[in-house]
């Protein structure tokens, strides 16, 4: 999977970060997770615990990057809360762009 993996552009309709889901009792650890060890897949993609195989290419969790985007803002690692804003970033400090392979 490359480094910097395509995220989903919106949640996925069961997705833990999503209100009402039936995931959602996931979302803390999740979210500690994505913040302290690495992106996270979406469930909704891919080979995984919750759908098998899926039969689509994994995708990063849209939830799960959220979280991330609005910590490093936060912090002021990024300037904005966004997907652009952290792409620039990696790009700045010389990590893959946006698709690469590792």
């Amino acid at each position: 999977m490359p480094l910097n993996a395509p995220v989903r552009p919106t949640m996925c309709a069961t997705c833990p970060f999503r209100i009402g889901s039936p995931f959602q009792e996931l979302a803390p650890a999740l979210a500690k997770s994505a913040l302290t060890d690495a992106s996270r897949i979406c469930h909704s993609t891919g080979s995984n615990a919750i759908s098998a195989n899926t039969g689509l290419p994994e995708q990063l969790c849209r939830g799960a990057r959220d979280v991330q985007v609005h910590y490093m803002h936060l912090t002021g690692f990024i300037d904005k809360p966004t997907d652009e804003a952290w792409d620039k970033k990696c790009m700045e400090m010389g990590i893959v762009t946006p698709g690469e392979e590792v």
